[in-house]
C-alpha cells in the first residue's frame, strides 16, 4: 500500500467567531487538530533551538534558574520595540511551521487540521491544501468575546478591526466559510466540508 500525505486544512477565524468550537468538534470526530497557540507556548518552554533563538533576541534572564520561561519579563522585552517583536514572531512561526511539518509526516489519517488565528502572518496558509474560515457577524462576535473574556466592548471591537487584514488576503480558491451565527447549524457544515475534502486529490 502506498502511503499518502494527508490533506492539511487550516481552521481559522477572528475573535468570537468560533474556530475553537469547530476544532473541538473535529477532535470529537477523531481528527488530529494541531493547536498553534498552545503548541507555540509549549515549544517556547521546551524546544532547545527556539529557546536559544529567543535568548539571543531577548537577552539573558527570560528563563529562570529552573529553565522556566519568565513570561512577564519576556512580554516586557517583547513589546519594547517593533523590531524585537517581529524578530521573536519570525523565530516562533518558523519553529511552529517546522513542528507542523513533523506532525504531518507522522499523521496517517486522510485529513490533518491546523488551528490558528494568524494564518497569513504565520504563513501557515501557504502550507495548507484548504482553509476553513469560521465567521459570524461582528455584533455576535463582540457579544461572545465580551462574555467569554469579561472584556470591554471597545477592546473587543478594536481587536476585530485589527484582525481584518489577517483574513482578507486568504486565497479564495482554497478557502471555505463556516457560518457560526447561531442560526446556521455547525455540524452539517462541518460534515459537508469533511466529505468535500475527502473527495479531493492530495
Amino acid at each position: 500500500m502506498i502511503a499518502t500525505t494527508p490533506r492539511m486544512i487550516c481552521v481559522t477565524g477572528g475573535i468570537g467567531a468560533g474556530k475553537s468550537v469547530v476544532a473541538a468538534t473535529l477532535r470529537l470526530k477523531g481528527f488530529k487538530v494541531y493547536d498553534c497557540d498552545s503548541r507555540a507556548k509549549q515549544m517556547m518552554q521546551s524546544d532547545p533551538t527556539l529557546r536559544k533563538s529567543l535568548t539571543e533576541i531577548l537577552g539573558d534572564g527570560i528563563y529562570d534558574a529552573d529553565g522556566h520561561l519568565r513570561r512577564k519579563e519576556t512580554a516586557e522585552r517583547l513589546f519594547a520595540s517593533d523590531s524585537t517583536r517581529m524578530a521573536v514572531n519570525a523565530v516562533v512561526h518558523e519553529a511552529v511551521r517546522r513542528d507542523i511539518t513533523d506532525c504531518l509526516a507522522e499523521c496517517h489519517d486522510s485529513l490533518f487540521f491546523v488551528e490558528t488565528a494568524i494564518p497569513a502572518a504565520s504563513r501557515i496558509d501557504e502550507m495548507c491544501n484548504s482553509i476553513w474560515l469560521v465567521d459570524a457577524p461582528a455584533e455576535i462576535r463582540t457579544t461572545r468575546a465580551c462574555i467569554r473574556d469579561e472584556a470591554e466592548r471597545q477592546h473587543v471591537l478594536r481587536r476585530i478591526e485589527s484582525q481584518k487584514g489577517e483574513f482578507s488576503g486568504l486565497p479564495a480558491q482554497k478557502s471555505s466559510v463556516i457560518v457560526n451565527d447561531g442560526t446556521a447549524p455547525l455540524l452539517p457544515q462541518i460534515d459537508h466540508l469533511i466529505e468535500t475534502e475527502l473527495n479531493k486529490p492530495i
